[in-house]
């Protein structure tokens, strides 16, 4: 697509301040615009905003906790290398791609 001159002047022309006066610190703007949201718009927000918050368990994490503190968190061998190993075949793969 291709934005002639005219369409720039157009567009520049509509967001330039009403009315001049001699000082440019009291140039006046057209504040009529606004912005109400509706409730679908609403809902989604709210749905986006608790999708983008990390997932939180207390009681798994509280278990957890203790388990480090008292020296009793203990993860097998083989799952650790298992996890590594998945991770560099998945990282083989996508620099293949």
């Amino acid at each position: 697509m291709i934005i002639s001159g005219a369409e720039v002047a157009s567009v520049i022309s509509a967001y330039r301040p009403l009315k001049r006066t001699s000082s440019v610190a009291s140039v006046v703007y057209d504040t009529t615009d606004s912005f109400e949201r509706s409730e679908a718009a609403a809902a989604l927000a709210d749905d986006l905003a608790a999708a983008s918050d990390p997932f939180y368990r207390p009681d798994l994490v509280e278990r957890l906790r203790r388990q480090v503190s008292e020296g009793r968190y203990f993860v097998p061998a083989e799952q650790i290398v298992e996890k590594l190993l998945g991770r560099l075949i998945v990282q083989q793969i996508a620099a293949a791609a």
